[in-house]
């Protein structure tokens, strides 16, 4: 509308689109409140740009059913792009944010869109009332140093962030991803209450969900103003029921439910006829099932043996377990007693051998223990140590005398031994004849004990040292103060850190050692006389080799006695212990196996009685279980026995051949008429008299309680076939209302759609365009529908309790066939299917009549326009003015003399041309639209993402004065308004 015209109306109006780190940019800002032109080069994101208003004009949350929330097309493919890729392209990162700047009578607000985290394919909503220029620091940063003036991404944008800051910015600050509430804020008509606009965009006449879904129809439009004669007829369809004064005036057949009524109504009728049909075949059936109710007895009677032969088994069963088990323990306890009697045998055996092993240990020892006496008594005094050394010497002796007896060279060498340990020896009896005339003088002897045990600790041969004469007092003194330096202990002495044993006072036998020596010097005397001998060649050699073999062998045997002697007379006590103890315990084991004997003899006479018990149990079992396998015949021949149940089971002793013979032929007169019944039913069930609703009666053998039930359901039937006659005949009545409900409205939304025509064509009275001087629209609707119509007002639907005839629901059912088609269910009557095209017939200024040939593209697209401004009329609220984007993808399309008058009544409209084209586009065009925005030709080196690094911001460029372009302007460009040197 006019300017003039438009300050005396609320105004609303889109001033700005700002995307973040979205399809395909990093950051474009784009004002929209004049004509504008997008340029840049092919797939560069144009479309994107200008499709991305969707997002913001619809009241959704997520990106499911994109198809029909966003129609985003992908015009390569001739399809629609998916929900994934759809969502990916506007919402590729946590960075992703969409900014739509809005101007309304409350003042400029922005909406703000964000990825969501919540869910898959969801985005989020802010609402802030503040204008853009106070947020853009929170999306994009331009330093003053940034030569360029191009900008870098903000560190850490994330939805938290720019939330906490809107918030703080307005506390009138609104997140939601509600779509009720997106609904009351964006379409509000509350222009009395400022707080109820504050962020509408779009105020609807009447916000109920007819006008919000004709109004989502209409602003798909405004994006496809180039939309087929489909897209137009849904728009206009939208409108048409939007345009019904009540809501329950919606036009919506479900012809199926309809039909469905029908058929369910003629079915039971048809029932109802059968039924009364069948009646004397019941009656007859009624009285098999009463005959059949007195022989139930015998049923009973089944029960009562059953249940009585049952117990009898159980009973037996537990005797014969319990003889059985008898049986076994006592054969457990003959075998436990067996084995216990071998073990004693074993145990006695194994004592036996054990007396004799101890009793050859015991001679060994005993002999062992002789000769190591006879042994060490030869050696007078002497310790086992010393005897030892002194054998492993004579052994040492021996041995090398033997050798030297062998060898002449080892001879030689032998000799010089032996002289050397003559010498030796001799010098050693003289050393102790002189120790022995000094042992007065010995330390031990002159010192205190308390002195002489710590050095006696240390080495016994410290104290038994002789000076030859007293010790001064210096000397005691001394040794006193050395002594001092032991710590006495309870085994012995500590020296510091180590500890020394005590050790007892030893005297020196002067006259053994003597004797020692002397034996060891004629020895050695001896054995070089041998040498010198056998050095001669005497004829003992032999003899004398062969004694110094056995001397050797002597030694050795010395020597083992000698080891063996300390624990012979350990093995000795040991083994006369072990002996007396296997002989008590052999003892007690006789006395055992005597006793274990006696119980295996009682054990044996309780075993035979306990096995004849068990075989008169297991005789009365199988008398029993013969008769249980008739039992189980019975219930196999007839089945539903298996449920009968009495209080009182047969005694045992009545459980007889006979009584079972008498039950039996009773219960085979009973499936006899059981038999007739059951047919006689199937037969009313084929007949569709009675219901078999799981199939039971088809089984080989229904339950008696599926009988009995069918049995009683039949009954009630035939005795309620009056009052189901009734009742069929008023749901009859009510439908044939709704016939005529249904009637009516099919005759009234054809005429509603005819006055919707009327009036749209009366509102195009005097509406001109380029050289068309008169427009028409021409709803087309289906011609089955107008059939279905006429043929619906020749019908009469108040006959009392009849159906229409069924003529009527034929030619229904052709009208579904031919209009639906091969559509399998949802047959739903609704006004976009009854709206088939919308069409234009215009007429020229020299023309006469009213012409039905097509238009140019950029003509056909003025008269869409039109008529979408009419029909958004009829949704908005009234009194209110719009500068609103109206999106023309490729304007190079459009004839570039027909832009003037397409720009021209797009102003006086409410609408700003949003459109784009590559550099193809014309100078020409370029300056009819007077503003372009160059959207591919600025790049960042600090994105969010290194995939898209396109950037746009501060403003168009265009054919305008300086002071129009000052408000878009970035002071970085102003230079590009300066006058140029060049001449």
């Amino acid at each position: 509308m006019p300017q003039s015209e438009a300050q005396a109306y609320f105004r609303f109006g889109i001033r700005r689109l700002v995307l973040v780190d979205s399809a395909g940019f990093c950051y474009v800002e784009i004002p929209l409140n004049q004509h504008a032109l997008l340029l840049g080069s092919g797939n560069l994101g144009k479309s994107s740009l200008l499709n991305s208003l969707r997002l913001f004009l619809l009241p959704e949350s997520n990106f499911r059913n994109s198809k029909n929330k966003f129609a985003f097309r992908n015009a390569s493919a001739g399809s629609f792009y998916t929900n994934e890729e759809s969502y990916q392209h506007y919402f590729p990162s946590q960075s992703s944010f969409l900014i739509m700047e809005v101007e309304s009578p409350s003042g400029t607000h922005c909406q703000v869109l964000y990825r969501e985290h919540s869910s898959q394919l969801s985005y989020g909503r802010i609402f802030v009332p503040v204008a853009y220029d106070q947020l853009r620091g929170l999306f994009w940063h331009c330093a003053e140093d940034d030569a360029d003036g191009i900008g870098e991404a903000v560190s850490g944008l994330s939805v938290g962030k720019v939330t906490e800051a809107l918030k703080k910015l307005s506390r009138d600050t609104v997140v939601t991803s509600d779509p009720g509430k997106l609904k009351s804020m964006l379409y509000s008509s509350d222009l009395m209450s400022p707080d109820a606009v504050r962020y509408s965009v779009l105020p609807l006449a009447d916000p109920d969900e007819r006008k919000i879904q004709s109004l989502r129809t209409l602003i798909l439009l405004l994006f496809e103003m180039k939309a087929d004669d489909k897209a137009m007829a849904h728009a206009v369809a939208s409108i048409i029921e939007a345009d019904k004064k009540f809501a329950d005036d919606a036009f919506e057949l479900d012809i199926d439910q309809f039909l469905e009524r029908h058929d369910q109504l003629k079915r039971r009728q048809e029932h109802l006829t059968r039924i009364e049909s069948a009646r004397p075949q019941f009656d007859k059936l009624q009285a098999a099932f009463e005959r059949y109710q007195t022989l139930t007895r015998t049923q009973h009677d089944f029960a009562a043996f059953r249940d009585g032969l049952a117990q009898a088994l159980k009973d037996i069963g537990q005797q014969r377990q319990d003889a059985d088990r008898e049986r076994d323990d006592l054969q457990g306890t003959l075998k436990q007693s067996q084995k216990q009697l071998n073990t004693l045998k074993t145990d006695q055996n194994r004592l036996e051998g054990e007396i004799k092993a101890q009793k050859s240990v015991l001679t060994k020892a005993e002999k062992t223990q002789s000769d190591g006496e006879i042994l060490v008594s030869r050696y007078g005094d002497m310790s086992s140590e010393e005897i030892q050394a002194a054998l492993d010497e004579a052994l040492e002796d021996s041995q090398a005398q033997l050798n030297a007896l062998n060898s002449a060279a080892q001879a030689e060498q032998r000799k010089i031994q032996l002289n050397k340990n003559i010498e030796k020896l001799e010098a050693d009896l003289k050393s102790v004849t002189e120790r022995e005339q000094r042992a007065q003088w010995q330390l031990q002897n002159q010192l205190e004990d308390d002195v002489v045990a710590p050095l006696r600790a240390v080495n016994p041969r410290l104290v038994s040292a002789s000076p030859g004469q007293a010790l001064d007092d210096e000397i005691k003194a001394t040794l006193s103060r050395m002594a001092a330096l032991f710590e006495k202990t309870e085994q012995g002495y500590n020296w510091f850190d180590t500890a020394l044993p005590a050790r007892a006072a030893q005297a020196d036998d002067f006259p053994a050692q003597r004797r020692k020596l002397d034996g060891e010097l004629n020895a050695a005397r001896r054995q070089l006389a041998e040498l010198d001998e056998n050095a001669s060649g005497g004829p003992d050699r032999a003899q004398r080799i062969q004694q110094a073999e056995k001397d050797i062998a002597a030694t050795r045997k010395d020597l083992d006695i000698l080891k063996r002697l300390p624990s012979a007379a350990t093995n000795i006590e040991d083994a006369g212990q072990a002996i007396d103890e296997a002989n008590r315990t052999l003892s007690e084991l006789e006395e055992k196996m005597a006793i274990e004997r006696e119980r295996v003899e009682a054990v044996g006479a309780k075993l035979d009685k306990a096995q004849t018990a068990a075989k008169r149990a297991q005789e009365r079992q199988t008398e029993l279980l013969h008769l249980q396998n008739n039992v189980t015949a019975d219930q196999r021949r007839f089945p539903s026995l298996q449920s009968v149940e009495v209080d009182e089971p047969l005694a045992a002793d009545a459980l007889t051949v006979a009584r079972q013979d008498d039950i039996r032929s009773g219960l085979e007169e009973m499936e006899r008429l059981r038999f007739s019944i059951l047919e006689s039913l199937r037969r009313l069930v084929n007949k569709g008299i009675g219901e078999d609703r799981e199939g039971a009666l088809e089984s080989d053998s229904p339950s008696w309680q599926t009988i009995r039930d069918t049995f009683k359901s039949l009954s009630d039937l035939f005795a309620g076939l009056a009052e189901s006659g009734r009742v069929l005949r008023e749901q009859i009545d009510s439908h044939n209302e709704t016939v005529a409900s249904y009637r009516q409205a099919l005759k009234a939304n054809s005429e509603h759609i005819r006055r919707f025509e009327t009036a749209l064509n009366r509102e195009l009275d005097g509406v001109t365009i380029n050289d068309l001087v008169e427009i028409r629209v021409d709803i087309h609707t289906d011609p089955k529908f107008h059939n279905l119509v006429e043929e619906s007002a020749a019908i009469d639907p108040y006959a009392s309790g009849k159906l229409q005839s069924d003529a009527f629901y034929d030619r229904l059912r052709v009208f579904v066939a031919e209009f639906f088609g091969d559509q399998k269910s949802g047959n739903r009557l609704t006004m976009d299917k009854v709206v088939t095209g919308v069409s234009y017939r215009t007429r020229k200024q020299s023309a006469a009549s009213l012409d039905t040939k097509g238009q140019s593209t950029s003509t056909t697209a003025l008269i869409n326009l039109e008529l979408v401004h009419r029909l958004l009329r009829r949704v908005l609220y009234p009194q209110i003015s719009l500068s609103f984007p109206m999106v023309l993808d490729e304007l190079a399309s459009v004839d570039v003399s027909q832009v003037p008058a397409l720009l021209e009544r797009l102003q006086h409209q409410g609408f700003n041309l949003f459109s784009a084209a590559t550099h193809s586009a014309s100078p020409e065009l370029i300056f009819q639209v007077g503003r372009h925005l160059e959207v591919g030709q600025m790049r960042t080196d600090r994105p969010y993402s290194a995939s898209r690094n396109l950037v746009f911001w501060g403003g168009p460029e265009g054919f305008s004065n300086r002071d129009g372009l000052a408000e878009w302007f970035d002071q970085t460009q102003h230079h590009l308004l300066d006058v140029s040197d060049e001449q």
